[in-house]
């Protein structure tokens, strides 16, 4: 019996390690991967995890503290990330976290992202190392190229262009048929546009459930919706509707402002709550739309107070462009919504969304989902 099989056979837990490219202060960061990691620690006999986190600026204890409350069983370890141009840039962060894993004895391996998994990829030790997954959130080089493509100077385009077929090269590589490892991905959409797209095998690709937020009880959501509509002055009667994001354009502000335009015009007694980091640009845009500062509220909120202002509202808002990456993704804000048991109103550029409709229309054939004019 080899040394591997004796210790699968032995009663001791090894260790989680879990390697993040995009930051932990990245705004998922709370939700999507702290929360999801301690709940495999609970639930799936880990004697510990390593968080193993690539920065550009290295946190010092008070501020990791800040970011990462009632570590537990957790220990996060910082590696320092250069920008990317292209592969060889990634050797750095390969050398950091080898000498890492060399020290490890028997442990699970999560990377999260293409990058993240192109580094573990070539780190991992097979005889130590029991599984390998990488977690795939979304498309990288599509989003770049989606991010970058307001760009007007020739040679800034150039650059985008160059640096998205490297990101591409990095997916075909960490997605590719024949890896020794299984991948996470966020949508049945997604997981379709990799088998496609990368060739990746379909018995290799799961979908991801660890992640997705826990339902609020219902009592405790009845609670926080008297107590926040009346610390906001919201009438109790009020239809409220929620926008949570960020005024950048693939998120649709002015999208969310004439729906609610229009919503208003059939219904006075309508309401809008925005929670958002860019009140200034909100705060334009309504002034713009002539909409009554009575009928609304833009406020900020930390994330661990979400979901009570969330729970005084009744219907959440998602309006995306028609895009690959707004299609196959799984949008964080619309797992709030869900979670505490809000109506989602958005504009079919979603697959996720859509094939919910899809059920609940065949579930209940007596409901209409009402056509929504303007907002596509």
């Amino acid at each position: 019996m080899s040394p591997r099989e004796i210790f699968l056979r032995s009663s001791i837990k090894p260790r989680l390690i879990f390697v993040l490219y995009d930051g932990i202060e990245n705004s998922v960061f709370s939700g999507q991967v702290l929360k999801p990691l301690y709940k495999r620690l609970e639930s799936e006999g880990f004697s510990s995890a390593l968080l193993i986190s690539f920065e550009k600026k290295m946190y010092n204890a008070t501020e990791i503290n800040r970011l990462i409350p009632n570590k537990k069983k957790l220990t996060v370890k910082q590696l320092k990330k250069y920008p990317f141009v292209g592969t060889m840039s990634l050797y750095p962060a390969v050398t950091q976290l080898k000498k890492i894993l060399k020290k490890e004895k028997h442990y699970h391996l999560i990377a999260r992202g293409p990058l993240a998994g192109w580094i573990c990829i070539r780190t991992i030790n097979k005889k130590n190392c029991l599984s390998f997954s990488i977690q795939a959130r979304g498309l990288l080089a599509q989003e770049y190229q989606y991010s970058t493509r307001g760009t007007k100077n020739l040679l800034k385009k150039m650059i985008h262009l160059w640096r998205t077929r490297k990101f591409e090269t990095v997916e075909k590589t960490v997605y590719k048929k024949n890896g020794g490892w299984t991948v996470e991905a966020v949508s049945p959409a997604l997981k379709n546009y990799m088998i496609q797209t990368f060739g990746t095998s379909p018995d290799k690709i799961t979908i991801a459930t660890i992640d997705l937020p826990e339902k609020i009880k219902p009592n405790l959501v009845t609670q926080w919706r008297k107590d926040v509509r009346k610390k906001l002055k919201i009438k109790q009667d009020c239809r409220v509707f929620c926008f949570n994001g960020s005024a950048k354009p693939w998120q649709g502000p002015e999208k969310v402002i004439h729906f609610f335009y229009d919503q208003l015009k059939k219904n006075r007694n309508s309401f809008l709550l925005v929670l958002t980091q860019d009140r200034k640009s909100f705060e334009d845009l309504l002034r713009k739309s002539s909409i009554s500062q009575k009928k609304y509220c833009i406020i900020s909120v930390s994330h661990s107070e979400i979901y009570q202002y969330l729970s005084a509202c009744d219907v959440g808002l998602i309006f995306r462009e028609q895009h690959i990456v707004n299609w196959v993704s799984r949008p964080t804000k619309m797992l709030e919504y869900q979670a505490v048991g809000l109506e989602v109103v958005h504009n079919n550029t979603i697959s996720f969304l859509k094939e919910q409709s899809k059920k609940l229309l065949q579930t209940s054939p007596q409901k209409t989902i009402k056509k929504r004019s303007g907002i596509s």
